[in-house]
């Protein structure tokens, strides 16, 4: 059987669009978003009730909007899967090196340029300050084996011999809220890379940010 994963990213309820839009934070903050990328790997299919278990080999998947939104997972063992696991970020061994081809080509975008590693979550733009009412700049650049994030979530319609399209919906929103709320506007730097914001965002890219539509 063959299963493909089509990837729908989505803001304020509509589906993202970079360097147009604004959209509203959850802490009311306009926003509009220039760049969207990020990692998903290590992509596992399960039966809860048999134990099967199909992981894919040399799973690395760049996700960008604007860009790649496709994961071919090609043709699997046949059987019926009702749960899915991946992972957002670069496992620990993988993100220890940099002679890599692919997704995890270093000239990617997505690596560090001044230490080994990858950026996992990449969100950019701009947003309105809501206490000095001036635009500006947000970067966020998540990364570090700390911050990566395994997700699991429930599959319907997955069924032994049938061609099968999963679809994966994120929505930015969650970014910024459950189980950590952030107002841009009241934090010390609108750059978030390291430190306990980072790991405020990956906690919130573990729980909400991502469903099985």
């Amino acid at each position: 059987m063959s299963v493909l994963i089509n990837i729908e990213n989505r803001m304020n309820g509509k589906s993202l669009e970079l360097e147009g839009l604004s959209y509203t934070l959850p802490s009311g903050e306009e926003f509009t978003p220039k760049k969207f990328k990020y990692f998903i790997t290590n992509i596992q299919l399960s039966n809860s009730v048999s134990g099967e278990i199909f992981s894919e080999e040399n799973s690395y998947h760049l996700i960008s909007e604007g860009g790649n939104k496709t994961i071919d997972l090609g043709m699997i063992p046949s059987s019926s899967y009702d749960k899915i696991k991946f992972s957002f970020g670069v496992d620990e061994v993988s993100n220890a090196k940099i002679d890599q081809t692919g997704d995890l080509d270093p000239n990617s975008d997505m690596a560090w340029s001044w230490k080994t590693g990858y950026k996992f979550v990449v969100l950019q733009g701009e947003y309105l300050n809501s206490v000095t009412s001036e635009r500006a700049g947000l970067v966020m650049h998540i990364g570090t084996n700390e911050n990566y994030r395994v997700v699991n979530q429930n599959l319907t319609d997955v069924a032994a011999g049938k061609a099968t399209t999963i679809t994966l919906m994120t929505n930015v929103d969650e970014l910024f809220v459950n189980p950590n709320a952030l107002n841009i506007s009241e934090l010390p730097s609108a750059t978030i890379m390291f430190g306990p914001l980072a790991a405020e965002v990956a906690d919130n890219y573990a729980e909400g940010f991502v469903t099985v539509k």
